[in-house]
């Protein structure tokens, strides 16, 4: 009898113990903090399509409107529409584009053959990746010669979202700061990793509704220096665009220095002085 109270009177205790001991457990306990988990952005996504509504305005054209260096084809620079003078450069040929306003209108199909090229290079102070979008309005072809409608389109709208998705440079980009220029020439600055660089965007002849061909060139610096306004000149003596375009051509690359005369421009279209 004596060993059955005393069996009692233990579980009697460690009933009253374990709660206590929970609470001075839970007393013990850190709170937890307040967590917000975020998926990721589309970071390698072209900017054109993470916001639909502005598509066009990014990206007027059928096709893939991008440059980008793995899916590009190295050729020889003579081959590519923009080269440079320097030595030990790398050229990319891209695929072809053409504009989404040829399928409008009777007959009006032709192919436009714009062209999407980077060239590559560098030197002791600096490094340069140029990438142009052209097409050569003199090109005579079986079916006759360019469209009406062929030009390289403006987007005046080119703004940092755009400039960080230029080029593999701009990519890894950081730091965009002091967007300059007003139409569609503008520069910006920003760096990579250590480096300073600068971001410009440049536009060709005036050619219908747009332009024979709009470039864009990233300049950085291999020291701790800023991109100077000589830096820039040496690139842009440097680098060589091709207007000519010999594939499926029947007129001679010796005839684009002597011209047809231009289609007229639509008079509705407001032509940006140079």
């Amino acid at each position: 009898m004596r060993s059955l109270i005393r069996w009692v009177a233990i579980a009697v205790a460690a009933a009253i113990l374990v709660p206590a001991i929970d609470a001075n457990a839970a007393d013990n306990q850190l709170p937890l903090p307040d967590v917000t988990v975020t998926a990721p952005g589309p970071a390698n996504t072209p900017p054109y399509l993470r916001d639909q509504s502005n598509s066009y305005g990014r990206n007027p054209y059928m096709g893939r409107f991008r440059v980008e260096e793995d899916k590009f084809k190295p050729v020889p620079c003579t081959a590519t529409r923009v080269s440079a003078t320097a030595d030990g450069g790398t050229c990319l040929q891209g695929y072809k584009l053409t504009p989404s306003g040829q399928m409008s209108g009777i007959n009006s199909y032709r192919a436009c053959d714009l062209s999407p090229d980077v060239t590559m290079f560098e030197n002791a102070r600096m490094t340069v990746e140029a990438d142009i979008l052209i097409f050569d309005p003199y090109k005579v072809t079986a079916t006759g010669s360019m469209s009406a409608h062929c030009s390289v389109v403006d987007n005046r709208n080119y703004d940092v979202l755009d400039f960080s998705d230029m080029n593999q440079v701009t990519r890894r980009g950081t730091n965009f700061r002091n967007l300059l220029g007003a139409g569609d020439d503008k520069s910006i600055e920003f760096d990579d990793g250590n480096h300073h660089c600068k971001a410009i965007r440049h536009t060709g002849p005036r050619w219908q509704a747009g332009y024979v061909y709009i470039g864009h060139i990233s300049i950085c610096r291999t020291d701790a220096a800023q991109v100077q306004a000589e830096d820039v000149a040496y690139v842009f003596n440097n680098l060589r665009v091709r207007t000519y375009e010999a594939d499926g051509n029947l007129r001679g690359p010796g005839a684009s220095n002597a011209p047809v005369a231009p289609l007229p421009s639509d008079p509705n279209v407001e032509l940006r002085p140079r």
